[in-house]
């Protein structure tokens, strides 16, 4: 079991600190700099979305959006980052960013204390080192915009309190907060579960996490349990973009059904295995750490995922420490270059602001090569952790070799890449504009919920709202005229289908909405 160091266990020396505290406010001030000055992925306007609606909707959120599958604590969260953005004047993708920045700097310390009697070790010393300076965390953090990096600070508080004196009830008390920002979890807890002996531990444990996760959930648990459950635990990722999922799709020739299966029952598959293994580890007097179980669960599960996001990489970074330094390191790199490449390609070339993957399309088939290198080093990192670390460095020629060789394989690839392929294809300032077109197409949709809800006056100022952001789009003039049919409102209704037949004269919306207004005139 990990637990704090006796007194003769020697600590990190002063110049290591030094330096891991250096790479740390770095990284720190790298991802600052970011959030303030860029607004990320697509993400970033979905959660802008979920955090207006949920504001005016509640737990009906769940029945109006489909894409709303985070659990309903989330909606707190939410209204305090729009309060923040509303007395600070400082916008709400800083806000949505920040805790994820917050948490990378608390999990480094919390992984030099579940480590604490392993500092000596090199690789325990670089793979801090490594953990604080990590582009992973430094790019989906600072840009991408999600909540992944906050679940895992509060796994790590789960696995250093079950360390501190067995305290059950803080370790579920932190499982449950991770519980309250995504599902995500549910694929370690059999490992949390069977590592404690005795079922009053595990009842101790299982009782703090329901207790945090039951406050925090309410009261929209209560009032809509059927659209939560549905919507938060049947969420599945996309599809054939990682992995077996990819090789699935772009190499073998297999039938439809079973990609379906694969795509439907894989995630069951895969948590079945950890749940197998772990009740079997863990009946072993010689077994693996919690912490080193946990990160082997991870990596088998990322490895075998049958799903993918590219931020699921933060799942990884803050388990890597302790492992061998050549895995470690192929793993920072590669999915360092990765991530690069993909928002760059988001992005439309640097100068980063907007990535919206939406607009652009898929990674896959634009960066296989650099995918599989980095699911590569997902899978070596799952071997890693199943084999028994060294805790020596490599030789300096092993080291060298690697250098060479990640060079060749990985950075000069990444440098024509950027260079050749997605160089900046527009001015920046479209992104800045590319954003009201997003805001006015939300606005449209709310009309339409509105519309559906029997709202009509709300529809109406929805659709205003955005046909102001963008009055080139078309989607906000359709929802206006419908709406202001229904309020009977017909002068406001023909101004504006003339709009939309103006934008686009043969859309069967706009002409069915201005039949029906000829046919009330």
């Amino acid at each position: 079991m990990d637990s704090a160091p006796p007194e003769s266990t020697p600590g990190l020396p002063r110049h290591w600190q030094v330096t891991i505290a250096v790479a740390a406010l770095f990284a720190l001030a790298s991802k600052l700099l970011l959030a303030l000055n860029t607004y990320g992925t697509n993400d970033v306007y979905a959660w802008e979305r979920f955090a207006r609606w949920s504001g005016l909707f509640g737990s009906g959120l769940y029945s109006i959006d489909p894409a709303f599958n985070h659990p309903p604590s989330m909606i707190h969260v939410l209204r305090g980052m729009t309060w923040l953005a509303s007395i600070t004047g400082v916008a709400f993708p800083f806000w949505l960013r920040l805790p994820a920045i917050l948490a990378d700097t608390a999990s480094l310390w919390v992984v030099s204390r579940i480590l604490a009697a392993r500092l000596h070790e090199p690789t325990v010393r670089w793979g801090l080192l490594l953990l604080a300076i990590s582009p992973t965390l430094i790019l989906i953090s600072g840009f991408h915009g999600n909540t992944d990096p906050v679940v895992i600070f509060f796994l790590l508080l789960a696995v250093w309190f079950t360390n501190q004196h067995d305290r059950d009830w803080a370790a579920g008390a932190a499982f449950g907060a991770a519980m309250c920002i995504k599902v995500l979890p549910l694929a370690v807890l059999p490992i949390l579960f069977f590592y404690r002996p005795g079922l009053r531990r595990r009842a101790i444990f299982l009782g703090a996490a329901g207790l945090v996760m039951l406050a925090c959930w309410s009261p929209y648990l209560f009032r809509d349990p059927l659209p939560i459950f549905h919507q938060v635990i049947g969420y599945q990722s996309i599809y054939g973009h990682w992995g077996l999922t990819w090789l699935v799709c772009h190499i073998a020739s297999f039938p439809d059904s079973w990609h379906d299966a694969f795509q439907h029952y894989g995630a069951y598959a895969v948590l079945g295995i950890i749940t197998a293994a772990a009740f079997l580890i863990n009946r072993r007097d010689a077994r693996p750490t919690l912490y080193t179980q946990t990160g082997a669960a991870f990596f088998f599960f990322l490895a075998a995922a049958n799903g993918f996001g590219v931020q699921y990489l933060a799942w990884l970074v803050p388990w890597t420490v302790g492992l061998a330094f050549i895995p470690v390191a192929f793993f920072t790199a590669a999915s360092g270059v990765f991530l690069y490449l993909v928002y760059n390609w988001w992005s439309g070339g640097f100068p980063w602001f907007l990535a919206d993957s939406n607009y652009v399309g898929d990674y896959a088939g634009h960066l296989d090569y650099s995918l599989t290198i980095c699911w590569v080093s997902v899978v070596v990192l799952a071997f890693a952790a199943w084999r028994r670390s060294d805790p020596s460095l490599p030789s300096r020629r092993t080291l060298l070799a690697f250098t060479v060789t990640a060079i060749l394989t990985l950075g000069y690839p990444a440098w024509q890449q950027v260079r050749r392929t997605d160089a900046r294809r527009y001015e920046p300032a479209v992104d800045h504009a590319a954003l009201n077109s997003i805001r006015a197409s939300e606005r449209a949709s709310l009309s339409d919920a509105y519309f559906k809800l029997g709202r009509f006056a709300d529809a109406v100022v929805a659709a205003r709202t955005g046909v102001a952001l963008d009055p080139s789009l078309l989607d906000p003039w359709n929802s206006l005229t419908r709406a202001c049919l229904q309020l009977g409102r017909l002068d406001e209704a023909r101004n504006a289908v003339e709009n939309a037949l103006r934008l686009a004269p043969e859309d069967a919306t706009a002409n069915g909405n201005f039949a029906e207004l000829q046919s009330r005139r």
